[in-house]
């Protein structure tokens, strides 16, 4: 049986013949800009580096698809770093530029439309002098290099302009060990355009990044997009055991509620990437308080409120995913209007957000934690027609969700299982083959 609800609210016009299409830097941007979210001394760098990559890029003339894999590289280029790490507090990783390398590498190989970007990526803190040996494939990672270490070492407080020039004399010092001495050159020969800072910080830097690096025509459909945003899922539940696997658990139990409830199979997709992404906005939480075994203060429940405010500003920036940004930032909505971030109720809110408010509150008191055990069939039950009979949850999911409990639940736990074979998987990989510890959330 398949149920129909009055409320379908706006934006549900995919058929199965819908062209969705969405541009793959613009979900690579995205991450980057929730990758800048995690600490303030991270604010901006991914995209800076990607700036400063893609000009070094051109004017040392690679090709469009290398150009492509560098600029990617280097807005994802700490990924690594902020999975294996719970604090960020420096943009340095002096310690560790082989094992956040490598992790990051790890992390992007599971996206089948950036395996070249992978490489560069792992590569990308590897001096000049060994790349030209057996490393030669990827010595462009260097322009990573270079481009981070600029960055890195600009002062946030003074005028670019004033220092560049400098640090590109300091980077000549190390020509020929840790950078090749063409990629200087490419960044003077950059730096010296008269519209070089007017575009570093400029608030369209990231629109001119785009078209700088001239791939439009890079578009993915709904499965591309839902396997891209695997990353998305794996840096957020990475960085904390209490939310390992959960955005799997949503995502699977959004797409079969989505289903029975008379959603198309181009929509349970677009359900599984809002899944994937409503939690996007956690990186910008410290995990200190995501993990608080106490009660949380009321500052503190504020702050963890905002994730949701962080979401949607991700997301917009995201042409094509309106429907599954307001599906995924709504998910702490309630439908009397005591939820957040904007209290909306009622019909203002869609029947997606409404069955990603379900998915979310079931995965979360179903799933095992650390510090408890998930609530059985009889628990749940009574939580979710509580929540329904209140006006908290809408009645009509929670009741399909009950109807279809053995089986969602079932699915649930395979797709949670899943999630975390693959981040043990991870794991093994960075320990066994590399010596790294990676965090356990067994």
């Amino acid at each position: 049986m398949v149920f129909q609800h009055e409320c379908q609210g706006p934006g549900l016009a995919y058929t199965e013949d819908n062209n969705f299409k969405v541009r793959l830097f613009d979900l690579v941007n995205a991450l980057a800009r929730s990758l800048d979210m995690v600490s303030h001394t991270l604010a901006g760098h991914h995209t800076n580096v990607g700036f400063f990559a893609a000009r070094i890029a051109e004017c040392y003339g690679l090709s469009s698809f290398e150009r492509r894999n560098v600029v990617f590289a280097a807005m994802l280029h700490d990924i690594g770093a902020v999975s294996l790490y719970p604090a960020v507090d420096s943009l340095l990783f002096e310690d560790d530029t082989i094992k956040h390398s490598i992790a990051g590498s790890v992390i992007i190989s599971s996206s089948k439309k950036l395996q070249d970007v992978s490489k560069l990526v792992e590569y990308h803190h590897t001096p000049w002098e060994e790349l030209r040996g057996e490393n030669k494939r990827y010595e462009i990672s260097n322009i990573i290099n270079l481009a981070d270490f600029i960055d890195v070492n600009t002062r946030r407080d003074r005028p670019a302009r004033l220092q560049v020039p400098l640090l590109i004399e300091l980077c000549r010092k190390h020509s020929g060990r840790l950078f090749n001495p063409d990629y200087i050159e490419a960044l003077r020969e950059a730096e010296s355009k008269r519209d070089y800072y007017h575009r570093l910080y400029s608030e369209r830097t990231e629109k001119k990044l785009r078209l700088s690096t001239q791939f439009e025509s890079d578009m993915l459909d709904a499965e591309g997009v839902l396997d891209f945003t695997g990353l998305f899922a794996k840096v957020i539940d990475f960085r904390s055991r209490f939310t390992a696997t959960h955005s799997q658990g949503v995502a699977i139990t959004s797409s079969v509620l989505g289903r029975w409830l008379g959603f198309n199979e181009v929509e349970q997709a677009l359900f599984q990437i809002a899944g994937r992404l409503h939690d996007i906005g956690k990186l910008a939480v410290p995990t200190t308080l995501l993990e608080k075994n106490d009660k949380l203060t009321s500052s503190e429940f504020s702050a963890i409120q905002r994730h949701a405010v962080y979401t949607e500003h991700i997301l917009s920036g995201v042409p094509g995913l309106e429907v599954i940004r307001d599906w995924a930032c709504q998910h702490h909505e309630r439908i009397d209007g005591t939820g957040y971030p904007k209290g909306i109720a009622g019909k203002e809110i869609s029947l997606g957000s409404r069955i990603l408010q379900v998915a979310d509150v079931f995965t979360a008191i179903t799933e095992d934690r650390p510090y408890r055990r998930g609530m059985d069939f009889k628990q749940t039950t009574k939580v979710l027609r509580q929540l329904g009979d209140s006006n908290k949850l809408d009645p009509i999911v929670v009741e399909v969700l009950i109807e279809r409990y053995d089986e969602i639940n079932d699915l649930r736990c395979k797709g949670q299982t899943l999630a975390l074979e693959h981040f043990s998987n991870y794991s093994k990989v960075l320990y066994n083959k590399y010596g790294i510890v990676s965090k356990d959330i067994s």
